[in-house]
């Protein structure tokens, strides 16, 4: 059983590696950069695997790319967005391959929690949705695009629906998004497709089958346990960050905007934060405790079976409920009305400690490689904890250091991203099954003083 995990999470792993090295030799083609001059193979690298792991960070600014290099760039975006989904779907396509147990039961329980689906058609549904999804957002986008005197409405409107909902973080301009910072249309759009990226495809199907039974059988039907913790943490975080950006920011980064503008800058960048990764102002202008916060929301991420990364909200949920659990209650943790199996929450703990310590190790290993950038002021430890979370986050947000890096900070950025997309996937897949092997050993008890 261990076996097939590792073997299903080197296989995912070289799903990535491999679109990574393809799309670093791919951007090296001249006809696709205004100039006809590439960039250099380690700024390629570093934008693909940016691409795949739906980041958004970037070496280089994306002008430099003209419409073959955008498309390109979208392709990527479009193939780390639904990695997972693609990476079982070329499983899945190949005729004589069997769908072992463990994969099975992974693809339901990573994006639809119905055991009576089948895994065809989690995919199929999965796809249908992501497309149906941007479509809507492409069409929205490309009005408001029109209005604002865009001339690549149609294309820049695709482009960015794809990498709002992907979570992506890309867009087709130098300043990200800040020229739109006071356009309802398209801020709202960008908020409301980075939001259901982030959702879960679990949620998304939940939400969707259950409405459509209520329309059909004319019947309330009560969400599940998961949906409603999702939702929970979804809107406490948005609403939390938004009224901290409001209050600290009111005349700081947002001084001279209008009060709604504020409001309107203040939502962007508390959605954004999850995992998303647009600008509608500078990050290196907020204050000391909307970085803070900052930090905070992008260590959280999206939610399990979606477009962002991140530790997840329902991790995170789990990991504080049972912190602050009264030490007198016994037996499994009681939330909402409902137990949680202490199997489940020790998955959630596992994932927690082992993110911050591939977090840590980031740090640790850029603290060396920048040192003497750090030494000489060209930006500070705070600028390089900001751009780590990002990265393992797969954020994409950035005090406006990424280009400062050295070639090994490069690397370790790389390496970052890929761990925050693909490595905590891979720990969600090995806690999954780690229960399924019985132990064969049971040793003496053994007991430590705590706090």
């Amino acid at each position: 059983m261990k076996h097939r995990i590792h073997t299903a999470n080197t296989q995912l792993f070289a799903y990535f590696i491999v679109l990574a090295l393809l799309g670093s030799v791919l951007f090296q083609i001249p006809l696709l950069y205004v100039s006809g001059k590439p960039v250099p193979y380690l700024d390629g690298l570093f934008t693909t695997v940016s691409a795949l792991c739906v980041t958004g960070l970037s070496t280089v600014d994306m002008s430099v790319y003209n419409g073959k290099g955008l498309v390109l760039l979208l392709f990527f975006i479009e193939a780390g967005g639904l990695g997972l989904v693609t990476f079982f779907a070329m499983y899945l396509a190949v005729p004589s391959k069997k769908i072992s147990m463990v994969n099975r039961n992974f693809i339901r329980d990573f994006f639809v929690d119905d055991t009576e689906v089948n895994p065809r058609q989690i995919i199929v549904r999965i796809l249908l949705t992501t497309f149906a999804i941007q479509t809507a957002g492409a069409v929205l986008l490309s009005v408001f695009l029109n209005a604002a005197g865009e001339r690549h409405s149609i294309f820049y409107a695709i482009f960015i629906s794809v990498s709002a909902y992907c979570n992506a973080g890309f867009a087709p301009y130098s300043d990200s998004l800040h020229r739109f910072s006071a356009n309802y249309g398209i801020c709202l759009t960008v908020c409301a497709l980075v939001i259901a990226g982030g959702l879960g495809f679990t949620v998304i199907n939940d939400v969707a089958t259950k409405a459509h039974r209520h329309i059909r059988d004319r019947r309330k039907y009560i969400m599940s346990f998961h949906t409603h913790v999702v939702f929970f943490m979804t809107v406490l975080l948005i609403v939390v960050g938004t009224v901290v950006f409001f209050i600290a920011e009111y005349s700081h980064a947002f001084a001279g905007m209008s009060i709604p503008r504020k409001i309107l800058n203040s939502v962007f960048q508390s959605v954004t934060l999850r995992t998303a990764g647009f600008d509608t102002v500078e990050q290196s202008t907020f204050s000391a405790p909307s970085t803070i916060v900052s930090v905070i929301l992008m260590m959280t991420g999206g939610s399990p079976g979606s477009m962002a990364g991140g530790l997840k909200t329902t991790t995170v949920f789990l990991v504080c409920c049972y912190a602050f659990k009264n030490q007198e209650d016994k037996g499994d943790l009681s939330v909402f009305r409902r137990d949680i199996p202490m199997s489940v929450l020790e998955k959630a703990v596992g994932v927690l400690v082992k993110g911050f310590c591939i977090f840590f190790v980031s740090m640790l290993l850029l603290s060396f490689s920048e040192h003497a950038a750090l030494q000489s002021g060209v930006f500070s430890l705070s600028d390089l904890v900001y751009e780590a979370v990002s990265a393992f986050g797969t954020v994409g947000v950035s005090k406006g250091i990424t280009s400062s890096l050295s070639v090994y900070g490069k690397i370790v950025i790389i390496l970052t991203m890929f761990a925050g997309r693909t490595g905590i996937i891979a720990m969600t897949m090995s806690a999954a099954r780690g229960g399924i092997q019985k132990e064969l050993t049971d040793y003496p008890y053994g007991t430590i003083l705590v706090g």
